[in-house]
């Protein structure tokens, strides 16, 4: 079963997300911050990871940048409602979700991201 972990620290975004992904056969686990998808990312290695930018205790491209340090290779797809253009470049991205996004787009999203 693929896993995705999904990490929001707007609840009601993360459980949306997680029951549309379940929906659909998805094994989805949440992390409220980037603190705690780091604890996640050391129990258990993800398929897919749906990171939210802004966050307390450590934001995405934090999470990222201990991603790179600890060379974890999960596929990553970042959600904001601001597009931080600048900053994506700079890491190995697979896609950008633009809050507030379809359940529809949410889908297709994963799939691309999982396909390759």
């Amino acid at each position: 079963m693929t896993r995705i972990l999904v990490v929001d620290d707007e609840l009601d975004i993360a459980e949306a997300v997680r029951a549309v992904l379940e929906a659909e056969g998805y094994q989805v686990s949440t992390a409220a911050d980037g603190r705690q998808c780091l604890q996640a990312l050391q129990r258990e290695r993800p398929d897919l990871l749906l990171l939210d930018v802004m966050m307390p205790v450590l934001d995405g491209f934090g999470v990222l940048e201990h991603m790179q340090a600890a060379r974890l290779d999960v596929p990553v797809v970042m959600m904001s409602a601001i597009r931080p253009d600048g900053r994506l470049a700079e890491y190995r991205i697979k896609a950008f979700l633009k809050k507030p996004f379809l359940l529809e787009t949410l889908l297709e999203t994963v799939d691309r991201a999982l396909a390759g």
